[in-house]
């Protein structure tokens, strides 16, 4: 049965609120908490004059906060003293993690490289210029890659003898370089400081006589 002046649910065969003590008769309704109308209370009872005829004696008021608490009950409404406490589990704290790990985790990845398909590291080669006196040369020509067209903005760009389209094209075929003259005046020629071999149509240049080779 609950006390429509502060709202305490008394046991059904009290004619008097425990709390506070105002008379029941006719009081007590049966509708379910959720579906009550909102009721507002008078007052706000003194909490230490709930049980005015009740002596104050062991068991009769709170241990831990000194709430008075009707007989029977354990847990006392005000403190909560008396409910089982729930050990809340420690989380054990995480291993401290060391500096090298830190830097391996933050590295980017990479991918994961296939084994059975190896890439041929590209092919490289430098053009040196050979130095004459009097005439500042240019720097070497560092080059990477299967195919590249040469002329006078990459090979010297002071040289007026070398054309500023395509002078000659260097290419890289099963690890063989070839150069083939590509300029207006035919003006790329190899010095044959060692054996060389020769095919049917090579230009020779001796002196400054030109000498077609034929194979008979």
């Amino acid at each position: 049965m609950r006390c429509k002046n502060c709202g305490w649910e008394n046991p059904d065969n009290l004619t008097r609120c425990e709390k506070c003590n105002t008379p029941l008769e006719g009081a007590s309704f049966n509708a379910a908490p959720t579906a009550a109308p909102q009721q507002n209370f008078n007052k706000t009872v003194n909490e230490a004059a709930v049980f005015p005829e009740t002596p104050v004696g062991a068991g009769n008021v709170c241990p831990q906060c000194g709430y008075p608490m009707r007989p029977g009950v354990n847990v006392c409404p005000n403190c909560h003293y008396g409910e089982t406490e729930v050990e809340t589990p420690v989380r054990p704290a995480a291993a401290p993690v060391s500096p090298a790990a830190k830097q391996v985790k933050a590295s980017p990845v990479q991918g994961t490289v296939n084994p059975w398909v190896q890439v041929a590291p590209a092919n490289k080669c430098v053009l040196e210029p050979v130095a004459q006196e009097g005439i500042e040369s240019p720097a070497a020509l560092h080059l990477k890659g299967d195919a590249h067209e040469l002329n006078r903005a990459n090979l010297d760009p002071e040289n007026q003898t070398i054309t500023s389209k395509v002078q000659a094209c260097l290419t890289c075929e099963d690890g063989q370089w070839y150069i083939e003259d590509r300029s207006a005046q035919h003006t790329t020629f190899i010095y044959a400081g060692e054996k060389t071999a020769l095919k049917d149509g090579d230009v020779i240049l001796m002196g400054n006589r030109q000498f077609v080779f034929h194979a008979e």
